[in-house]
């Protein structure tokens, strides 16, 4: 053991981190940096794809890995870590490319939990067929904030008079 080792394995005597398994996260837009942060805080470890050359090189504050590449390549989800991932997030705006990495990832790693976004119910749909165990659909969740907002103001309105 060298002398700044501690008895603990880590160089400054802290606890190594909990780590709870890796999460892949496709996209870093604003959707995949909340997602990452929010899995980061729970101690998993996270590995980012992004088909953004300029993305993988500046994101690196957070000492994240990216892995620069299209999320449908089954290559680059093998580097990405794929086969021993716990879950894969498709934060990629493009609805028909998660579609297919749904399916690509699926063939990869059978038992992965696959969570999806998608614009449209009709897409979502497909997403499930294609593999995702979940999905968050765009128009569903602007029209329940909608229609939250909505009755919230009318409310507030009639209550007024």
């Amino acid at each position: 053991m060298q002398d700044s080792e501690s008895t603990d394995g880590t160089l400054d005597g802290s606890m190594p981190p909990l780590a709870r398994g890796l999460v892949i996260v496709a996209g870093y837009g604003p959707v995949g940096r909340v997602v990452c942060d929010m899995l980061e805080a729970a101690r998993f470890e996270v590995t980012v794809i992004d088909i953004n050359q300029r993305t993988t090189e500046k994101q690196h504050p957070h000492k994240r890995q990216f892995v620069l590449g299209d999320v449908r390549d089954p290559t680059v989800l093998i580097e990405a870590g794929i086969r021993k991932a716990t879950a894969l997030i498709l934060g990629i705006p493009n609805e028909d490319q998660a579609v297919i990495a749904c399916r690509v990832a699926r063939e990869l790693s059978p038992n992965i939990y696959i969570a999806a976004r998608t614009n449209f119910v009709s897409k979502g749909l497909l997403a499930t067929q294609a593999g995702a165990d979940h999905v968050v659909i765009e128009e569903v969740i602007t029209a329940q904030a909608m229609k939250e907002a909505v009755m919230k103001h009318l409310v507030d309105i009639n209550e007024a008079d």
